[in-house]
């Protein structure tokens, strides 16, 4: 079955009937078109009938010109992030960037696909890419941590590019669900936990079925907000329930929800776009030491599927709840990505090699190794970081990034 595409078509009065004369003057980038997609024309008159899903594909093809003063007026009632679609016919070409022009004076974004009508169809194919992240809903459970001074991001304007809702929940809301959690309801998951672990060293049992009663209490929160992923200011958890988010968090993405540290916004949209993109589960972390070709990547809390085996520790910065030191498939390639930005208008992505995991007790508690075939990463880090967390994915998954770039009209940041 072909994949439904949306034509929200502008043409201009003075070349007669519009469906008719837009399917003759321009039969040969319809023809091809249809030949992969399902095409809709829809006419500016039926647009008030148009009810898009958010994974749908529409495009605004501007079929004429003349049509700039339309376009302006219905601004507002069309599909964010626009695609202006144009074959140059009937001075359409002239018109998008006339109307492309003025998007941008509003500070809006868009992008014009104009070329012959076989290169306009596998961009369009690319586009598809767009829909990934429509209507997906994270949710920032407490504000950003104090310290990610350059990790906020304009809700309006992801909602706008990515088509994805940001939505602020208090942090006390996250303390009362824990507080009404039950010990013994956390037992028979703690139990597990510690029976699949290779050893617990600082914790007890005690400390793990605290952690699991936070794992229930945002467990509950996802279900009743219906969020496709989280991200939690979790130091703040520390004093306020005596426990760490560590293990939560691992757990939740182990049942294939997105669940991030720190309240980090760019981080966890990077995890769940991944998710989405790749399939791939993935681990946040903070580059810890970077030297030449490789990179020490560290943090307490991985989910427990993408580990080999695991340790039960304590959390490394407070020394209390419960933290885990995940031990990677080593000798295995890896990619490094991040989405940033307060736009999240910036993407840096590449591959590596895991080559070993370590064990520093002086930092976060699972390390890897990662080293690259040359100093690109390591430049890009010290010169022109998209801040300090960064998410690492197993296998290659540099394809599927080059594409997003392409059907986002991103460019990759780590110059290889």
């Amino acid at each position: 079955m072909k994949t439904p595409l949306f034509l929200i078509t502008l043409s201009s009065s003075l070349h007669g009937p519009q469906e008719e004369s837009i399917r003759m003057n321009h039969s040969e980038l319809l023809a091809a078109l249809s030949e992969v997609f399902d095409v809709h024309i829809v006419t500016m008159d039926k647009l008030h009938e148009l009810r898009l899903c958010p994974s749908d594909l529409a495009l605004v093809f501007i079929a004429s010109g003349g049509t700039e003063g339309l376009f302006v007026h219905h601004y507002n009632e069309l599909p964010k992030p626009l695609t202006l679609l144009t074959d140059g016919k009937a001075n359409s070409l002239a018109a998008s960037l006339e109307i492309s022009s003025w998007i941008r004076q509003q500070n809006g974004t868009c992008r014009i696909l104009h070329d012959d009508p076989e290169q306009i169809v596998e961009a369009v194919r690319a586009l598809q890419l767009r829909t990934l992240m429509q209507g997906q809903r994270i949710g920032v459970l407490g504000a950003p941590s104090d310290w990610l001074v350059s990790s906020n991001v304009n809700h309006g304007a992801a909602l706008e590019r990515w088509g994805t809702a940001f939505v602020d929940i208090p942090i006390a809301r996250v303390e009362e669900y824990f507080a009404e959690e039950k010990d013994a309801d956390a037992e028979a998951e703690a139990e597990k936990f510690i029976a699949g672990a290779v050893s617990m060293i600082e914790p007890n049992k005690a400390e793990v079925i605290k952690a699991v009663r936070l794992y229930h209490a945002i467990r509950r929160i996802i279900d009743e907000e219906h969020f496709n992923a989280v991200t939690l200011r979790c130091f703040d958890l520390i004093s306020a329930c005596h426990t760490t988010g560590c293990l939560a968090l691992a757990l939740l993405n182990d049942e294939g929800f997105v669940a991030g540290c720190e309240g980090d916004l760019p981080s966890v949209f990077t995890m769940l776009l991944s998710k989405r993109l790749t399939d791939s589960d993935a681990f946040m972390a903070n580059p810890s030491r970077i030297r030449d070709k490789e990179v020490l990547f560290a943090h307490c809390t991985i989910g427990l599927k993408q580990t080999r085996q695991y340790i039960i520790r304590d959390h490394f910065e407070s020394a209390s709840g419960v933290a885990i030191q995940g031990f990677m498939r080593e000798h295995r390639p890896v990619t490094v990505v991040k989405v940033g930005g307060k736009n999240l208008d910036r993407i840096a992505f590449t591959s590596a090699i895991l080559t070993e995991n370590q064990n520093d007790p002086k930092k976060c508690r699972t390390q890897i190794l990662l080293r690259t075939k040359n100093d690109a990463l390591s430049t890009y880090l010290l010169h022109n970081s998209i801040g300090n967390h960064h998410i690492i994915l197993q296998e290659n998954q540099e394809p599927f990034f080059e594409r997003l770039c392409d059907a986002m009209n991103l460019h990759n940041e780590i110059q290889l």
